[in-house]
């Protein structure tokens, strides 16, 4: 429930909102922990093998997943060039309707 509203017959703490336990990202002592166990598990080298097989056997997931790790992915470029009139000057009374305006 988003944006739950105080009800006015009702009496809050100060501790009204704010962190609420296990809410958020995971924290970096959690996420590091788990990277250690997978380490200690599962064999590298036999992942890398597993890699090579997809990537020579075809597998598009494979040789993607590769390039962005080692190459990262190509920068997005955007052409913010317009073509015709466009009119980019305006008022807040062109956007909005205004009762007087009736």
């Amino acid at each position: 429930m988003a944006g739950k509203k105080k009800q006015e017959d009702r009496d809050y703490d100060s501790n009204w909102g704010g962190v609420r336990d296990n809410s958020g990202r995971p924290k970096r002592k959690y996420i590091e922990n788990v990277k250690e166990i997978l380490a200690e598990h599962i064999d590298q080298n036999m992942v890398m093998d597993k890699l090579g097989q997809l990537i020579e056997n075809g597998d598009y997931r494979a040789i993607e997943m590769f390039m962005k790790y080692v190459h990262g992915t190509p920068k997005q470029t955007m052409d913010l060039n317009t073509s015709g009139d466009v009119d980019i000057n305006f008022t807040l009374k062109n956007l909005i309707k205004f009762k007087d305006d009736e």
